[in-house]
């Protein structure tokens, strides 16, 4: 062995300004990832659960859902088209970027569904009531909506839902 290679191996425990840049990135980069993981940013406060609940002109709230979010184009096109059941407290939730009348259809989807269309403030608009399978008839908001929540047929009338009705997101990214 070489002197240079000996005084390279005694070296190596010690911390020099270069291994101490190498050894803080990586310590930095955790902490980062912790701090984003830990702030629920990915999803995962309230149980990990994206919820809609909704809530009656009195403030009482009336219902909850674990939804799924339909946000791109081509989810919001198969939506929940070729699924045979839906629980009793889930859906699919439909994220806009504008508000605009909207317009749906029951093309391929084997359960029947109410649809709630809310403002871009969260408020019913309107909702439409069991909507049938497989019909191609067209559905629509009537009024502008920015976002379209699809749940079990007969949800909206059991929980109370109806135009006016306030619902609050949790742990749902929305576009201001």
């Amino acid at each position: 062995m070489s002197a240079e290679d000996k005084k390279r191996l005694q070296g190596a425990g010690r911390s020099t300004p270069e291994r101490e840049h190498l050894f803080s990135f990586p310590a930095l980069l955790a902490l980062i990832i912790a701090c984003v993981v830990l702030s629920g940013y990915c999803g995962l406060a309230y149980g990990g659960e994206r919820q809609v609940t909704f809530y009656n002109k009195d403030g009482q709230k009336t219902c909850g859902f674990n939804v799924e979010l339909a946000r791109t184009p081509e989810e919001q096109e198969r939506g929940l088209m070729f699924r045979e059941r839906l629980p009793d407290n889930g859906g699919m939730l439909f994220l806009y970027n504008d508000e605009d009348v909207r317009y749906f259809w029951m093309k391929n989807t084997f359960i029947s569904l109410d649809l709630i269309f809310l403002s871009s403030r969260r408020k019913v608009v309107s909702v439409f009531h069991s909507a049938r399978p497989m019909d191609e008839t067209t559905i629509s908001s009537f009024y502008p909506a920015r976002y379209v929540l699809e749940v079990k047929a007969g949800r909206a009338g059991q929980c109370g839902i109806k135009a006016g009705a306030q619902a609050r997101f949790f742990n749902i990214p929305v576009r201001r």
